[in-house]
Formats: structure tokens, sequence, C-alpha cells
């Protein structure tokens, strides 16, 4: 696990328990938390998807060698919007 694991899960653990804030008569904190655990969780994944397209368009011609990967191929993914 690392530390940004850590500090996030914790954050929520604390803000959760905390928080009993109600809406029209219910608790709602368990629904609130898994949409904020699932944002968090996109967040991450697109995050990979950036830097690794990133750490791809840095790579030197004998590093892609390496992994199989074509300059070309290398290139046009780097150029790839996170989102997709």
């Amino acid at each position: 696990m690392s530390t940004i694991d850590t500090i996030c899960s914790s954050h929520i653990e604390v803000s959760s328990s905390r928080r009993t804030d109600t809406l029209f008569g219910g608790d709602y904190s368990d629904e609130r938390e898994s949409l904020l655990k699932r944002l968090w969780g996109y967040y991450c994944e697109l995050d990979a998807r950036r830097r690794g397209r990133l750490a791809l368009g840095e790579m030197s011609d004998w590093q892609l060698k390496d992994i199989g990967v074509s300059q070309k191929d290398a290139r046009e993914e780097s150029a790839v919007p996170f989102w997709r």
C-alpha cells in the first residue's frame, strides 16, 4: 500500500466517522462515501494512464525496442489524451 493510499483511506475513515449529516431525515453517508471512492478510483485510473503515456513518450529508441514497441506506435500512444 502506498503512502497516498494510506493517507486517503485514513482521511475517508475519519471524515465518515465524524459526519452524520442527514438529508430529509436519512443518513446518506454510506452512499456519499461510495461515490467518493468510485470517483477517486476513476481519477487514479486516469492518472495512471497519463503517467504511462508520458513515460512512453519519453523513452529512447533502445528502451522502446527492449519492450517491443515501435517508435511510431509509442509516439501515437503518447499523443492520446488521458481520458481515452
